[in-house]
C-alpha cells in the first residue's frame, strides 16, 4: 500500500476476477456505445479551427450523411408500400481521414447520437476481437439488423483482417448497413509498412469505392489544450512525489485499482481483449506504479488498447516511472506501421497525467 489515501485499493487478482466473469455477446452488444468520454459529443459543441475548414466541412458532411439516413429509415405509408421496391438498397459509406487529435472520434459520436435507428459503436479492433469470440458469418448475421455501424479508427494489421474487413463489410452494405468510420490514415495507405501485395490493393480498392472519403486537417488538439507546463502532472518520478499528491487531495471514492507495471503487463495477457475492456470499467482510477519502457510488441500493443479503454471511460492514471511519457514505448516502435498508434497513445497519456481532480 502507498498511502493510508488509498484503503480501497485492489490488485490485479481483482481485475482478472472482473474479466472473468461469465458474460454473453449479447451481452457486449448491448454496450456497443461511444466511450463515456465522448457522451455528451453533439455536432453543436464540436468547435471547428478557423485555420483548419476541413473540420468544419466534415462536420457539415456528416450531418448530411446521418441527416439523408434518417430519410431514407422513415416509416413508410401504407400508400407509399404499395411502390416500394423489393430491392433493398445498399448502404452507404462516410471515411474520415485525419491524425490524432483533430475531432474524429468526436465527430464520429456526434453523428451517433443524432442517429435514431438501430445502430453500433466500437472500434477497428474490437470488431477483430468480435469476429473471434464469434464467427465472421455470425457476426455479420448479427450487424445485418443494424442501419448504422460506426467503427472508430480503421486499421489493417495483416492480410487475414484485410480478407475478414472486405467480407464483413461487403456484406453488410450489401444488406442495407450504412458504414461510418475514421483512420489515422487514408484508405490507400492502410497497410503501409506492414504488407504490400497487388491482392492487398485490390481488395481495398473494391472495399473503399463505397466509402465517401472525407479528410480532416488540424493539429493535436491534446497538445495544443493542454500545455503541460501548466498543470501538475499525475506522471511522477517515484512513490514520495504519489504520496504527496495523493495527501493533497481528497479520499477516493470509487474503486481504484493498484498495481507494479510488470504483473499489470502480465495481468493484461491472461484474458481476452473484450474482457478487459469490460472489466477497465470498473474502476475509477488506476495506480501504475514503476512503470518501465516497453520492449515487447505483443505487450506494447495490449497497453495501446488499456490507454484506449481507460481514455475512453474517463480513468483518472496516477504513474511513478523515471521514463518520460514520450519514451514509453522503445524508439524502434516508431518506423513501423503502428507508429500513428503509439503517437496516439503517447498523446492521451499526456492528456490523462495533465488533469487534477478528485482521487
Amino acid at each position: 500500500m502507498i498511502t493510508n489515501k488509498l484503503p480501497t485499493a485492489l490488485n490485479v487478482d481483482f481485475l482478472l476476477k472482473v474479466a472473468n466473469e461469465q458474460f454473453t455477446i449479447d451481452s457486449i452488444l448491448d454496450e456497443l456505445n461511444p466511450p463515456m468520454h465522448f457522451d455528451t459529443s453533439e455536432f453543436v459543441n464540436y468547435f471547428p479551427e478557423p485555420e483548419y475548414p476541413s473540420q468544419l466541412q466534415a462536420v457539415q458532411t456528416a450531418k448530411g450523411f446521418i441527416s439523408s439516413l434518417e430519410t431514407e429509415h422513415l416509416p413508410l405509408s401504407r400508400f407509399h408500400t404499395w411502390f416500394r421496391t423489393t430491392k433493398k438498397a445498399t448502404g452507404k459509406g462516410l471515411y474520415f481521414d485525419g491524425g490524432f487529435g483533430v475531432g474524429k472520434t468526436h465527430i464520429l459520436a456526434s453523428s451517433f447520437h443524432a442517429f435514431h435507428g438501430p445502430k453500433a459503436y466500437l472500434s477497428f479492433q474490437e470488431l477483430m476481437f468480435l469476429v473471434g469470440l464469434e464467427s465472421l458469418d455470425d457476426l455479420a448475421k448479427i450487424f445485418k439488423k443494424l442501419q448504422l455501424l460506426v467503427i472508430d479508427e480503421f486499421e489493417l494489421d495483416d492480410p487475414a483482417n484485410t480478407r475478414i474487413s472486405t467480407n464483413l463489410l461487403g456484406q453488410l452494405f450489401d444488406a442495407g448497413v450504412s458504414i461510418l468510420t475514421s483512420s489515422n490514415t487514408p484508405p490507400g495507405s492502410l497497410g503501409e509498412g506492414k504488407f504490400s501485395t497487388s491482392d492487398f490493393k485490390r481488395e481495398m480498392g473494391v472495399l473503399f469505392r463505397r466509402f465517401k472519403i472525407v479528410r480532416i486537417d488540424g493539429e493535436d488538439y491534446r497538445v495544443a489544450h493542454f500545455p503541460h507546463e501548466n498543470h501538475p502532472s499525475l506522471w511522477m518520478k517515484d512513490e514520495t512525489e504519489l504520496a504527496e499528491l495523493l495527501d493533497s487531495l481528497p479520499p477516493a471514492k470509487g474503486k481504484i485499482l493498484e498495481a507494479f507495471f510488470d504483473e499489470f503487463l502480465q495481468g493484461l495477457a491472461q484474458v481476452h481483449p473484450m474482457r478487459i475492456r469490460r472489466a477497465i470499467g470498473a474502476f475509477e482510477t488506476i495506480v501504475l506504479r514503476e512503470v518501465k519502457q516497453i520492449t515487447h510488441p505483443h505487450e506494447a500493443l495490449r497497453f495501446v488498447y488499456f490507454v484506449d479503454k481507460a481514455y475512453d471511460n474517463n480513468i483518472k492514471l496516477l504513474v511513478t516511472s523515471i521514463v518520460p511519457i514520450d519514451q514509453i514505448f522503445h524508439h524502434s516502435y516508431f518506423t513501423g506501421g503502428d507508429t500513428k498508434k503509439y503517437l496516439r497513445t503517447i498523446s492521451r497519456l499526456r492528456e490523462m497525467t495533465q488533469s487534477l481532480g478528485q482521487v
